[in-house]
């Protein structure tokens, strides 16, 4: 796949299992691990399933579903214990691993993480393992294309990208409007080069994501020469620039501090493809702009050429 289509089809994963619940998610397991692994054999629910989901034969592993319609932890907490004590009982002799699978985008619920270590210390012979939105992701990526749409439907993701133009960036830049603040920004800086992208460690799903939206970064600039407050721009920069600084106190992965920047962009409510692109052209003209992120030192060696878009 290209960059921008695990990166699709990353959030479109994410967006599918979200609303997928009990069966459903089941269901979905099952066809993306039969898919992905011919050694996998689902475990269809007839008179109870016996704790277990789903045997993976030849790597001795024992897969359980957890896709509850609330996020009440205890509730999986206790579903949890009741799983490995039926799998314990019921099929002992067919697993060493126990493997939990969940839809939660967050991570396990502490309540749950305390189980699984109770559930360690009362099991030593058996290891336990985590199978979240990565784990998933990563099983379909080894998929042909075509499999990869009939799970989670086709890439949307060009058709939106030529669909960005100003009326649909003009809220995002009257909502960041409201978080203006008078600090200045530091003086001296310069145009960014165009191996910034690299320079700051973006993984390459990231950096293919990114890169789509900076045909659309003149239309900001456009926006902001033609306001007639001729310090609205600075302003909104200033604010921008604290948001990312403090982002990069606390994280040191430039992705997970993209995805906060687009939250902060968007308003902090959940979006979709079509959104995080537009969040993505307002984030890259701040990015060219040299607001946020590292310029790279001009004799550092970039390991390749200029960025599509224009950017300098």
């Amino acid at each position: 796949m290209e960059p921008w289509q695990r990166w699709c089809a990353r959030t479109m994963l994410k967006d599918a299992t979200a609303n997928l619940h009990g069966e459903a998610f089941e269901d979905f397991f099952h066809r993306l691990m039969e898919s992905a692994d011919p050694g996998f054999f689902p475990v269809r629910t007839t008179k109870g399933d016996k704790g277990a989901d789903g045997l993976l034969i030849s790597g001795r592993k024992l897969y359980a579903c957890y896709g509850p319609q609330t996020g009440n932890e205890y509730e999986v907490g206790r579903k949890f214990r009741s799983d490995l004590s039926k799998a314990v009982d019921h099929r002992g002799d067919d697993f060493d691993t126990f493997v939990f699978v969940h839809n939660n985008a967050r991570g396990v619920a502490p309540q749950v993480t305390l189980e699984i270590s109770a559930a360690q210390d009362e099991h030593p012979s058996l290891k336990f393992e985590n199978f979240g939105l990565d784990r998933m992701f990563r099983a379909l990526r080894k998929l042909e294309e075509e499999e990869i749409e009939d799970l989670i439907g086709p890439f949307p993701l060009k058709a939106m990208v030529t669909g960005v133009g100003m009326a649909e960036l003009a809220p995002l830049l009257a909502h960041l409007s409201t978080h203006k603040t008078r600090t200045p920004l530091p003086d001296g800086i310069s145009i960014p080069p165009s191996r910034k992208l690299e320079y700051n460690r973006f993984g390459e799903d990231m950096a293919g994501f990114l890169r789509l939206s900076l045909p659309h970064v003149p239309l900001i600039k456009d926006y902001y020469d033609g306001l007639a407050d001729p310090v609205e721009r600075d302003e909104v920069a200033a604010a921008f620039r604290q948001e990312y600084l403090e982002l990069a106190d606390t994280h040191d992965d430039p992705d997970a501090i993209v995805s906060r920047l687009q939250w902060y962009i968007l308003g902090n409510e959940a979006k979709d493809l079509k959104d995080q692109i537009e969040a993505n052209t307002v984030l890259m003209y701040f990015f060219g702009e040299c607001e946020i992120f590292e310029v790279p030192p001009e004799d550092w060696p970039a390991a390749h050429e200029a960025l599509e878009g224009g950017m300098t």
